[in-house]
């Protein structure tokens, strides 16, 4: 499976403009990814994903993970060619310590041997790893207004507190979902412990309406990447037909 690629722009007053691509979906293990040049773009995505802490892990899981890019950027470690500043400018992490960054250097001397496309794979490995990987989160409340996050991946709707994963709704439980102003509802259909189906419906309080319609937009994005496996028959048109397109 490939991962899919978002084309995003940026606009500025005048030409020219810039253009980015950036990976949409991701993958449960991108190191099966077949193609190396797509684990390449994919290994750059999560190092960008790093640097502007949109995918929180460990610091030292974080220096593991900007050992191997260090591996890739730089090749082999060497002293007469890497002095002690080596990595200065080397960006891994928001806000990372000149401490870290020698932790990165001594790690980065353990990947002697190591090709650019070895080191990028030993990224994904462990990168593939953290609770955070794959998700697209959005800040929510509960009842109680305790602070949470609702994300999606490949794998359905997951809840997360304290940047710890809680709940995982899998998109084979999940019979629909919806979303009214900044309430987002998922309605599944699950086993009880007598082996008998019941429907339970979760409710979130997400943080803006805008961002509830993102997240019920992401979600449907997901489930119809990762699950559909024949195309829906297309609606006629109709002139008179308002509302989103979407569907789950």
């Amino acid at each position: 499976m490939c991962s899919n690629f978002l084309i995003s722009i940026v606009c500025f007053s005048d030409p020219p403009y810039r253009l980015f691509f950036r990976v949409k979906f991701y993958v449960n293990d991108p190191a099966k990814l077949v193609e190396e040049y797509t684990r390449y773009h994919v290994f750059l995505q999560l190092r960008k994903d790093l640097i502007e802490g949109r995918l929180a892990c460990p610091e030292g899981t974080a220096a593991l993970l900007g050992s191997y890019a260090a591996q890739s950027e730089f090749g082999d470690y060497s002293p007469e060619d890497h002095g002690p500043d080596y990595l200065n400018g080397f960006q891994i992490i928001p806000g990372q310590s000149e401490n870290f960054i020698k932790n990165v250097a001594e790690l980065h001397k353990l990947h002697k041997g190591q090709s650019p496309a070895e080191a990028e794979f030993n990224f994904l490995e462990h990168v593939k790893k953290l609770e955070l990987y794959g998700v697209d989160l959005y800040p929510a409340k509960e009842s109680g207004d305790n602070a949470i996050g609702v994300g999606v991946s490949s794998c359905g709707v997951l809840v997360f507190r304290s940047g710890r994963r809680e709940a995982l709704y899998p998109w084979s439980s999940i019979m629909k979902l919806s979303f009214k102003k900044k309430l987002f509802s998922v309605y599944m259909r699950t086993l009880n412990e007598d082996n008998v189906e019941e429907d339970t419906v979760m409710l979130f309080n997400i943080q803006s309406p805008e961002s509830c319609k993102a997240l019920w937009k992401s979600c449907i994005e997901h489930h119809t990447f990762f699950r559909l496996i024949v195309p829906p028959a297309i609606p006629p048109k109709s002139i008179f037909s308002i509302g989103s397109r979407f569907r789950y």
